[in-house]
């Protein structure tokens, strides 16, 4: 058992006296060192670029997602059929897309109609592994959590198809075309000033506008319950779960969503955190540790 990642120069595989593979690299070992070392060569084949986003600021973004590259890899392993033989688990990257080819087809009642809400794993015993070692989060998640990444992104999501007895997955690489488009869209469905877009989901008018206001707790019950706490516990939700909401978060530290929106915005302003993507599709991420 190995996997091979190949890097191409242009757009198309070609063969023969055209052969464009410009690097050739194949991890062996362990289950555990192989996705190990293909993140970690991946990683060092992703660019990043850097544009002007809103309110002036410079945004920084990178061809593919880390989380789509690591949930992409141990989905190649964790799904691929080992009774076929003569062939490993193949990563191709192109100068457009990442095409990952994994021996099989698609498990279970999975297909491409249905793949982002559908769970079913050919070998649970390997991903129940290294859910230990933290490459997998929580079973069922990771596909529709990769579309969101990519869609966040302003790229397609990835498209799936079968060639015989091998499984391929394309991912698009998130383009500066996509980032413009994004951040254009942003621009125009913003409704809060100063990068709040998001905080909200939609609240009244009187709660936007304390929203924007000064970062502090009107509410006696509130911060008696939650003393300086509250930036904390969101940033410990948010690393759990990049796609959550204000709602969400104010049912789990039962506090109203004003205050949560109150406090991801002082987050925001401390730069924290931000939020990347629209309202809908976008998630947050974590800048810095809070002091």
């Amino acid at each position: 058992m190995a996997e091979v990642s190949k890097r191409f120069e242009g757009t198309d595989e070609k063969v023969g006296a055209e052969m464009n593979v410009i690097k050739d690299v194949t991890f062996e070992g362990t289950i555990l060192n192989q996705v190990k070392k293909t993140v970690e060569y991946l990683e060092t084949q992703v660019r990043e670029h850097t544009f002007l986003g809103q309110h002036g600021k410079f945004v920084t973004r990178r061809d593919y997602p880390k989380f789509v590259i690591q949930e992409m890899t141990v989905n190649s392993v964790c799904h691929r059929a080992y009774n076929i033989k003569g062939t490993e688990i193949q990563i191709k990257m192109f100068d457009d897309r990442l095409v990952f080819e994994s021996p099989g087809k698609l498990p279970g009642q999975a297909k491409p109609s249905n793949i982002r809400n559908t769970h079913f794993s050919r070998n649970p015993k390997i991903a129940a592994f290294l859910k230990v070692y933290h490459y997998v989060k929580e079973f069922g998640e990771g596909m529709d959590r990769v579309c969101r990444e990519q869609e966040a992104n302003g790229a397609q999501a990835p498209s799936f198809r079968t060639d015989d007895f091998i499984l391929k997955i394309t991912v698009p690489k998130v383009t500066e075309n996509s980032s413009v488009r994004l951040v254009t869209e942003q621009k125009r469905t913003e409704k809060l000033p100063e990068n709040t877009q998001g905080l909200t989901e939609k609240l009244p008018e009187n709660v936007i506008d304390n929203v924007t206001g000064s970062i502090t707790d009107t509410s006696q019950k509130t911060s008696q319950k939650t003393p300086q706490k509250t930036p904390q516990k969101i940033i410990d939700l948010v690393r759990e779960n990049p796609y959550i909401t204000t709602s969400k978060m104010a049912d789990i530290i039962g506090i109203d969503r004003r205050n949560v929106a109150r406090n991801i915005r002082k987050l925001q302003v401390q730069g924290v955190v931000r939020r990347v993507g629209p309202d809908k599709g976008g998630f947050w991420e974590i800048i810095k540790e809070s002091q």
